[in-house]
């Protein structure tokens, strides 16, 4: 039908068809539909074209014989026809963009000329998508889109507009490293714009705003670190009630980084771990760890601090999963970096002294889900323990100067009341019988882990012991072991060891049989 009545009846067959066509129907009837796309009425033009979107879907080989009149409707009289074209080509051009750089001009030209929103949305959206497939189309595409930024006020337009320019920034340099002359008034806009939506209210805007700066950010790594405003607002969202909004704030801190800040903004995010929950606390770890560690610690002038944050991470509940990357970032640090080596002996020390019953009971539930800075508290992830048994009886000869730090008389090197000093103390922790066969007992490559370096405590023990008689002062106790801390060192392991021997696990057993024989050839 060509108007009136007839007109809706022929649209509602070609609605009908949409919703049923199969393959089959869809070979069968295509010529017939693109016969329809020269019908006078623009009405059934736009049904046509809604319509064969369907058809495309159930019969993926009628685009290709029907590209050539589907392109033809980008120039078609009538506004409407030309919209659902676009729609069309937009929804198609998903799977695969690259098939669609033909229609490049058509849709620059649209891009320039149209007036119609929700048409502009579509070509944005199009042309952002080519821009990969075909980089030179970035630097003709970023005065159109600048253009369209500063004029428009609808939302989504804006947002599509900004978004593809900053797709575009990531495709303009040439060969020759050489960018177009409005390049920093570009990404000024883009910036600006981007922080107007994360201010908004809207908490939709808001997400939209932060997904644009991390597009920004690939190409403008410094944006955030050069606009102080911009790094208040990120950090704002970290304190959102949106989870969402959170995790896409989080992502954006490593481009706030730098060597004068990294301790402000680690500190900042220690605070918003102690509130956090669930993933978005593993989440957060895993985001200052990646910070701190990036390009080989570039950015941390002082490691002594970063062992002090590994170890107060190492005492949040609730994230299991960054157990084994803390543990591996600390046994770097300490191999790496030679002056924090007895610093680092320092505080792992104190995490295994701790584990004794010298150190008074905390409820779990008072615990909860504290960093663990309570007086009392114990908790320590399991996968950290490893690393510190390893620290310590890698670097045992610096134990003197691990007890020589400032501020260790402030720490209870006691493991238990029997405790003779801190190698008694040391073994007494990494042999330990409850961690072998208790009723929560060690898994059995910590246990390996554990006696291994109880021996090489007991060797730096024993390079250290001195006579007693004429020995004055504190300092030279603080620093020897005492022939009394020896032998009590001798006796635990002697003691302890025949249990880590009925381990059920191989290399448990033989390393605790091989020291356990070894002290005895020693007598």
């Amino acid at each position: 039908g060509g108007s009136g009545e007839g007109m809706y009846n022929a649209g509602l067959a070609i609605n009908c068809l949409s919703n049923i066509v199969t393959e089959d129907l869809g070979r069968e009837l295509l010529p017939d539909l693109l016969h329809l796309l020269n019908h006078p009425n623009p009405y059934i033009r736009k049904k046509v074209l809604l319509c064969l979107y369907k058809v495309f879907l159930k019969y993926p080989q009628g685009l290709r014989l029907s590209f050539d009149r589907i392109k033809a409707c980008l120039d078609d009289s009538h506004p409407s026809v030309v919209s659902c074209a676009v729609n069309v080509i937009t929804e198609l051009s998903d799977v695969n963009p690259k098939n669609y750089l033909p229609l490049a001009p058509a849709f620059f030209k649209l891009l320039t000329s149209s007036a119609n929103n929700w048409m502009l949305i579509k070509v944005v959206k199009l042309l952002g998508s080519l821009v990969p497939e075909e980089p030179r189309l970035a630097r003709k595409l970023l005065e159109p889109l600048s253009n369209i930024v500063k004029a428009t006020h609808a939302k989504s337009l804006l947002y599509e507009a900004v978004y593809a320019t900053t797709l575009c920034l990531q495709y303009v340099k040439k060969s020759d490293g050489s960018q177009p002359a409005n390049i920093p008034q570009v990404v000024e806009l883009c910036a600006s714009t981007l922080r107007n939506f994360v201010q908004d209210s809207d908490q939709n805007l808001k997400y939209l705003g932060l997904v644009g700066f991390g597009s920004l950010l690939k190409s403008q790594p410094k944006v955030l670190m050069s606009h102080s405003e911009h790094r208040g607002l990120i950090l704002k969202c970290l304190s959102d009630e949106d989870v969402t909004i959170r995790t896409r704030a989080l992502g954006l801190l490593k481009f706030m980084a730098t060597e004068r800040n990294l301790v402000e903004l680690i500190n900042q995010l220690l605070g918003h771990v102690e509130a956090a929950s669930g993933q978005y606390r593993c989440d957060l770890v895993a985001t200052m760890i990646g910070m701190c560690s990036s390009n080989k610690y570039e950015l941390i002038v002082d490691f002594s601090w970063y062992v002090d944050v590994l170890v107060t991470l190492s005492g949040v509940r609730g994230i299991e999963g960054q157990g084994e990357v803390i543990a591996k970032q600390w046994m770097d640090v300490a191999w790496r970096v030679l002056p924090v080596r007895p610093y680092a002996v320092r505080r792992s020390l104190e995490i295994l002294v701790c584990r004794g019953q010298g150190v008074s009971e905390t409820s779990e539930n008072e615990v909860g889900e504290s960093l663990g800075h309570s007086e009392g508290e114990r908790y320590i992830l399991s996968e950290v323990l490893p690393a510190a048994a390893w620290i310590v009886g890698e670097y045992s000869h610096l134990l003197p100067e691990a007890l020589a730090e400032e501020g260790m008389d402030n720490i209870d090197s006691q493991y238990d009341s029997s405790s003779k000093g801190i190698y008694h103390s040391l073994i007494q922790s990494l042999t330990a019988p409850t961690d072998a066969a208790g009723i929560n007992p060690l898994p059995c490559d910590t246990q390996a882990v554990f006696v291994q370096n109880a021996m090489k405590v007991f060797s730096a023990a024993c390079h250290h012991s001195y006579q007693t008689d004429g020995t004055q002062g504190m300092d030279a106790n603080e620093l020897s072991c005492s022939d009394a801390e020896l032998n009590a060192c001798v006796v635990t392991l002697l003691k302890n060891l025949v249990i880590y021997m009925e381990s059920p696990d191989v290399e448990v057993k033989e390393r605790a049989f091989t020291s356990y024989q070894l002290l005895q050839c020693i007598g």
